[in-house]
């Protein structure tokens, strides 16, 4: 049964309110399809208000060229504490690179051992990888 909150608002359940607050304070890593014909993908990476935003950047310049140089690809601020890892055009190599990413920053970022980094999302036609 749905419950509305005395302003109108959807009222969470309490399994929802509980990931939400573990979401609030962990680093999360989305994977977000933008295209599928072209297929273009991005990750989004958002973090804890306790965390700095400049290790992020200073550690996707130290993996960007690392694998799958053919992948043109940036990474933009969008907030104080959102980032997203875009591919410029899509291409073969496009999935693998961002599952590279992640498995990159999620290995960065756990070992920060302040935060739980959660991933999230699929990419259409691919899976979960």
């Amino acid at each position: 049964m749905l419950q509305f909150n005395p302003d109108g608002t959807l009222k969470l359940t309490d399994a929802q309110a509980k990931q939400n607050d573990i979401e609030r304070n962990s680093i999360v890593i989305t994977r977000e399809q933008l295209n599928v014909k072209p297929a273009i993908a991005q990750i989004r990476i958002k973090l804890p208000a306790d965390m700095h935003p400049n290790e992020i950047v200073n550690f996707y310049h130290k993996i960007d060229d690392s694998q799958f140089r053919s992948v043109e690809h940036s990474i933009h601020q969008i907030d104080e504490r959102t980032f997203l890892i875009k591919v410029d055009r899509g291409s073969m190599l496009m999935y693998g690179l961002l599952n590279f990413m992640i498995q990159c920053f999620k290995g960065r970022l756990s070992n920060n051992g302040c935060n739980d980094v959660i991933v999230k999302g699929t990419w259409a036609n691919y899976g979960n990888a």
